[in-house]
């Protein structure tokens, strides 16, 4: 039996649904919502089925926590050993497109920064998308791959405009990756989330906490398996939490309005966009500073 699977199988069984659902879409990417439809029509109502998928936070939560672990970011068999522990966390999650976009993304700016480097966000982002599409054309046409891309050009060129208004860190983030994504989400789904302006910034908070701890239970289940339940009485609170502020911002009146913009609006959206997102390009300047060792 291979690691996924049985990753899936202690998680089903020592955890309720939707909890293990919950729980195996935020930190291996298994798809298991169609087995609680009601809980995943929540999360696209509240905006929040994001979360549900592995992505580029992720990733980078699994890099920084090992190169926290190991020290300095700037010694070579540190860095090794990271990109080697986000390799394998990554090929676990079955290498999806957001997670190889993020993996891309990630190993470039963390080399970049090792050897000195100033790197732009936005052409890291452009220079992955196209290696990503030249060695596997079929991700043009994937949902997550759009989306995950969507999302972190809004963060990239939008993170700091929001930011200057003084908005909390999370609606920024939000708002950001909203501007992008919207009009592809209202394309495909027939649905906008108005309730996921408030939903997101109020309870994100608890998803690194569950995904850390979730990161440590599948650790502690190939170790020694019987401890696993501990682990397991830690992080359940933080999922049930997540779970139950979901279904009651999914059950408020008007969280959600049908609308399909249509693939001419979408187009023309975007469009109207692009002038916008380069013009800001060119103003901001998206740079990864170098941390001081």
């Amino acid at each position: 039996m291979d690691l996924r699977s049985s990753a899936i199988k202690s998680v089903e069984k020592n955890f309720p649904s939707p909890h293990s659902e919950l729980l195996l879409g935020m930190t291996v990417g298994a798809d298991e919502l169609k087995n609680v439809p009601l809980f995943k029509n929540a999360l696209k109502t509240t905006g929040t089925i994001h979360v549900v998928v592995v992505s580029g936070f992720n990733i980078a939560l699994v890099f920084g926590m090992v190169t926290k672990a190991l020290g300095s970011q700037y010694k070579l068999k540190n860095m090794l050993i990271a990109q080697g522990v986000t390799l394998l966390y990554s090929l676990l999650t079955g290498f999806q497109p957001p997670v190889v976009r993020a993996l891309l993304m990630g190993s470039v700016a963390a080399w970049g920064k090792y050897y000195g480097r100033l790197l732009d966000g936005l052409r890291i982002l452009v220079f992955t998308a196209c290696l990503m599409v030249l060695s596997s054309p079929s991700y043009l046409f994937s949902l997550s791959f759009q989306l995950s891309f969507l999302a972190s050009l809004g963060l990239i060129v939008f993170g700091n405009v929001f930011a200057k208004f003084s908005l909390p860190e999370a609606l920024s983030s939000t708002l950001s990756a909203q501007v992008m994504v919207w009009p592809l989400i209202s394309n495909t789904f027939g649905q906008v989330s108005i309730i996921g302006l408030v939903a997101n910034p109020l309870i994100l908070w608890t998803v690194p906490i569950a995904t850390i701890l979730g990161g440590v239970y599948f650790g502690i289940v190939l170790i020694a398996p019987q401890l696993s339940v501990f682990i397991s009485l830690l992080l359940y609170p933080f999922l049930d939490l997540f779970i139950r502020a979901v279904e009651w911002f999914g059950s408020l009146s008007l969280a959600s309005i049908s609308y399909q913009i249509g693939t001419f609006g979408l187009i023309l959206y975007y469009i109207f966009l692009v002038p916008c997102v380069l013009y800001l390009g060119k103003v901001i300047k998206f740079k990864h500073e170098p941390e001081k060792s």
